[in-house]
């Protein structure tokens, strides 16, 4: 199963769109069901550096670049496998929750409104 990566929200510096923080999200999906893992990733302020890209101008794969990037490879395996192993829960539960001498409630029946 593999993860999908995207980029929810980022706050940018108004007066000239550097990207501060992007909010991202990691998600496993299988037969319906699905998990994700949730993070911020911040970017120290520069402007100046090499291969600005103007706000207007980016692209979600882009971001998502940088925030792997500044993650490094072992944190990004790390959400992945987070991700994952929510998803196996959800798939494969081993508990499960209720009481043994409870019925379930039964449906209200439709209620049905004359006109």
């Amino acid at each position: 199963m593999a993860t999908q990566w995207a980029i929810v929200n980022m706050q940018h510096v108004l007066q000239d769109g550097f990207v501060i923080i992007a909010d991202w999200t990691c998600t496993a999906a299988q037969d319906g069901q699905s998990a994700y893992v949730y993070g911020q990733q911040s970017f120290p302020y520069d402007p100046s550096e090499p291969g600005f890209i103007p706000y207007d101008q980016l692209t979600e794969a882009e971001v998502i670049g940088w925030v792997q990037t500044a993650m490094g490879p072992e944190q990004v395996a790390g959400y992945e496998a987070n991700a994952q192993g929510a998803l196996d829960k959800l798939l494969h539960p081993t508990t499960a929750s209720g009481l043994p001498w409870a019925q379930p409630a039964p449906s209200p029946a439709p209620i049905l409104i004359a006109p």
